[in-house]
């Protein structure tokens, strides 16, 4: 018996394009290798360009000139679902929801909903004269970024968006219709220089899903988005990001559908391996892109450490919480992405210099899509995405935890690379010694640590961001002021293009327990 063809519609702007995304590069990322092959069991239709209009018939799901999320949704869906699935694809760069998506279709716009209504009753009707069967699923939309630009529109964006779905979903005579929405990155330029255009469109966002119980909201400032060759945080996700976009909105499909299967459980199988009233040395990692692990990738990983490191402690709130452990964990390779930082050779080097006796314990707590602004203790007009409290309460959890367990905490130091996201910007670059003196003070406070040690690694001279030489001598003259800040130098360890990679990334976790070392002796 012939199964139900699932129907999608991908819509939006530029990162639903795929804007920057290029399939030669596909193989580049050891997890999606492959994914750029043609797809002969996803049927794939999309709005025409140079001139046509019209459906211009399905054909086997591709990347074009460039792609965007769809290839690996569909490679993401077939693993877990055995119905044959079929995308229709709407998407043109630099459109709003005002204008150019607006039902009413005004002069002023490129007209998108009735071509986008049209191209999918073209579609749909060449299935009904195949006989084939289908269900219209839902709607995977990014889109916003235009809008949010424009401050005639933005506060309008929930007015808009909404009129959208209400019309697609009555035109279709489909009233539960779902849609999923991804947010428009704080990762790139869209979430740095316009951080306050940005937390309008987040607020008419919220605004819109309290409203429509069938929207779900897929987060993305955890994802790759690439960096301009100028240093500039990019507009657009890049390759890897948008390839890392589709499994986004496939496992958010997945779950809605319940077929996500359950992440493996990390635990300890019998209890925490440190003797009852021991000591365990707590050391902290944070910071942003480099410190999450961006572009280190856990498949490249010398086998010891790609295995639990059963005799270490370890919990973690990466990208900010997006994901998060629930209690104590092995320490070892986590990333739903796929990658790890430095704690994995650090934490290996600590635990082969200190004590048996002694538990070592790593607390992680990473965003890559933040900016100085968002570490402020005390925050910024985007509150929002103000870290600082979640930092002091993941913090102080884990030794509240091990002091109920009957363990004796005892803070050993802060690990920290810096600056990534604001280096680009002169007012941040100006700034981030100043915000930095004041986190570390205000961490020592809330955690009765006066001396608490900073160790601070240096950007890589040869990273793409720009300013690496003066954002390096700040923090060196902000050191010559407190003497429990190390600058650890990372000058002579390999780096790609924007992130140190898999070796760099591992030497720099054995660079920062070396600067412990010496520090302790």
């Amino acid at each position: 018996m012939q199964k139900t063809v699932k129907i999608f519609l991908f819509a939006g702007q530029s990162n639903m394009v795929g804007s920057d995304a290029h399939p030669e590069r596909i193989d580049d990322f050891p997890l999606f290798k492959g994914a750029g092959a043609p797809q002969p069991d996803v049927r794939y239709a999309f709005l025409p360009e140079g001139g046509k209009v019209g459906f211009q018939g399905w054909e086997p799901l591709r990347p074009l000139q460039a792609f965007g999320p769809e290839l690996t949704f569909a490679h993401l869906l077939k693993k877990y679902d055995s119905s044959p699935i079929a995308i229709i694809k709407s998407a043109i760069g630099g459109t709003t929801a005002a204008y150019d998506w607006n039902p009413d279709a005004p002069e002023s716009g490129q007209k998108l909903y009735p071509r986008t209504l049209q191209l999918i009753r073209d579609a749909l009707s060449s299935l009904d004269k195949q006989g084939i069967r289908y269900q219209f699923e839902a709607v995977v939309w990014h889109q916003g970024e235009n809008d949010m630009l424009d401050r005639k529109v933005n506060t309008a964006y929930a007015t808009n968006l909404r009129a959208i779905v209400q019309r697609l979903r009555a035109d279709l005579q489909l009233p539960k219709l779902k849609w999923f929405l991804g947010e428009v990155s704080e990762k790139g330029i869209w979430g740095m220089d316009n951080r306050a255009n940005l937390a309008v469109l987040r607020q008419q966002q919220d605004q819109l899903l309290a409203s429509d119980p069938l929207l779900r909201w897929v987060p993305t400032s955890h994802l790759a988005f690439d960096v301009m060759g100028s240093g500039q945080p990019h507009y657009h996700f890049g390759t890897q990001g948008q390839l890392q976009l589709g499994e986004a909105f496939g496992t958010a499909y997945l779950s809605e559908i319940g077929k996500l299967p359950k992440p493996k459980e990390r635990k300890f199988a019998k209890g925490l391996p440190i003797p009852k009233k021991g000591r365990v040395r707590l050391f902290v990692l944070a910071g942003q892109r480099n410190m999450e692990g961006e572009d280190a990738f856990v498949s490249e990983l010398p086998a010891a450490l790609a295995q639990p490191q059963s005799d270490i402690l370890f919990r973690y709130a990466l990208s900010g919480g997006f994901q998060s452990s629930r209690n104590w964990e092995p320490l070892g390779p986590v990333s739903v992405l796929g990658n790890f930082g430095p704690e994995l050779s650090l934490g290996a080097q600590l635990r082969k210099t200190l004590p048996t006796s002694e538990g070592v314990a790593l607390l992680k707590f990473t965003h890559s899509g933040a900016q100085g602004p968002d570490w402020l203790p005390q925050g910024s007009p985007e509150s929002r995405r103000n870290l600082y409290p979640k930092l002091l309460a993941f913090l102080r959890d884990a030794a509240a935890d091990l002091t109920r367990q009957g363990y004796e905490p005892t803070w050993e130091g802060i690990f920290w690379h810096p600056g990534e996201n604001d280096t680009y910007f002169a007012s941040y670059l100006k700034n981030y010694a100043g915000w930095m003196k004041s986190l570390m003070a205000q961490v020592r406070q809330d955690l009765e640590q006066p001396v608490l040690p900073w160790f601070v690694s240096e950007q890589h001279p040869k990273a793409i961001w720009k300013n690496m030489s003066a954002l390096n001598a700040d923090l060196r003259a902000l050191a010559e002021t407190d003497k429990q800040l190390v600058i650890v130098k990372t000058e002579h360890f390999p780096h790609q293009r924007v992130h140190f990679g898999t070796q760099g990334t591992l030497l720099l976790g054995d660079a920062l327990a070396q600067a412990y070392k010496d520090k302790i002796r």
